[in-house]
């Protein structure tokens, strides 16, 4: 009968005790009261750990000590990166629903990075539906709240006045997601880059915002090798400290407003201010939407005397780089040669 008794009190013990550790748990990983969306920036690579410490910096959760074991526990750890918009009411359960199917009842789109803005208008509508020309309204029209967008120069002469502030990224919109809450999406990941630190760092650089992004734009469109990045910016800077023209073929591509596999001299006479061909200094405005690599190498360009690049066309994707006059046309004879070579295999 003893052990009857004993036997009842480490039952009713161990109930006890599992019912504090769930109370305990729940309210540790509940979400805090909201009244407004949040949005989630999860990057490639993240781990369970460090989503749990996202959740809470976000003020998702309370406490991010359980997470880990919860989402293992819940069969969710397969957390998918890209940015979230997360409702107000939305439960932890639910976020991890979210991050686990990538699904949030709308529509995951990745603009990839270099797309312009006219691209990503384009991709819009057919991943969600979005009318292209709302969109684009959305980007020209529409006041958003920051003061980056408020220090972007009024040139007449700008294509579009957001064209690289749409960061590139993994969205999950939700359904029926406006035009206008799409485009602020993209620049809160902006937002989030423009940390006082590269501030500080453009400050250091003579930089503007605008400045910084319109180069990050051009190298994006350049360089396809990240470790080749720092090295484009650098040749970039030192052709605008001598006042010489940039002659960038990816500017006369987007003056033409279309990509050419091969541009012809005709090309590089089209009469636009975005044609660093035949005018100095930087265009108007950038010319794509640059991701993280392009963004960096601008704030800390490779030092260096080139003035020239030219693609190797060997099938590597790199570039062929010189201080010179005389050594850019032997580099350029050997990416023709090269290209013969690539052509006979």
């Amino acid at each position: 009968m003893k052990w009857l008794m004993h036997l009842f009190f480490t039952l009713v013990l161990l109930a006890a005790w599992s019912i504090l550790a769930y109370i305990y748990v729940d309210h540790t990983l509940s979400s805090p009261p909201r009244t407004e969306p949040v949005q989630l920036e999860i990057p490639p690579g993240t781990s369970i750990t460090e989503i749990g410490r996202l959740l809470k910096e976000n003020g998702l959760i309370r406490q991010d000590y359980f997470f880990t074991a919860y989402a293992w526990w819940k069969g969710k750890t397969n957390l998918q990166a890209g940015v979230y918009e997360i409702p107000p009411d939305e439960t932890l359960d639910g976020m991890l629903q979210m991050f686990s199917s990538g699904k949030t009842g709308g529509s995951r789109v990745t603009i990839p990075e270099g797309y312009t803005v006219e691209q990503i208008a384009s991709l819009m509508e057919q991943k969600t539906g979005m009318k292209r020309e709302d969109f684009l309204r959305a980007v020209n029209e529409t006041p958003y709240p920051y003061d980056f967008v408020r220090e972007i120069p009024d040139k007449p002469d700008r294509r579009y006045r957001l064209e690289g502030y749409l960061f590139p990224s993994t969205y999950h919109f939700p359904k029926g997601i406006q035009p206008e809450k799409a485009v602020d999406m993209m620049l809160q990941q902006f937002q989030r880059r423009l940390t006082p630190d590269v501030r500080q760092r453009l400050k250091e650089e003579n930089l503007t915002v605008d400045e910084w992004v319109t180069v990050a734009s051009i190298v994006e469109r350049e360089g396809q090798v990240k470790e080749e990045l720092p090295r484009i910016a650098g040749v970039i800077f030192n052709r605008l400290k001598k006042n010489m023209k940039l002659q960038v073929d990816a500017t006369v591509q987007y003056a033409l407003g279309k990509q050419k596999t091969r541009l012809f001299y005709k090309d590089l006479k089209v009469d636009s201010p975005y044609n660093t061909y035949r005018h100095e200094g930087l265009p108007p405005g950038p010319i794509s939407d640059p991701g993280d690599d392009a963004l960096k190498a601008v704030l800390y360009p490779e030092k260096h005397n080139y003035l020239y690049y030219v693609t190797k066309k060997d099938g590597t994707h790199e570039h062929y780089f010189a201080e010179t006059p005389a050594e850019h046309q032997l580099n350029i004879e050997r990416s023709r040669k090269n290209e013969q070579m690539e052509d006979q295999r």
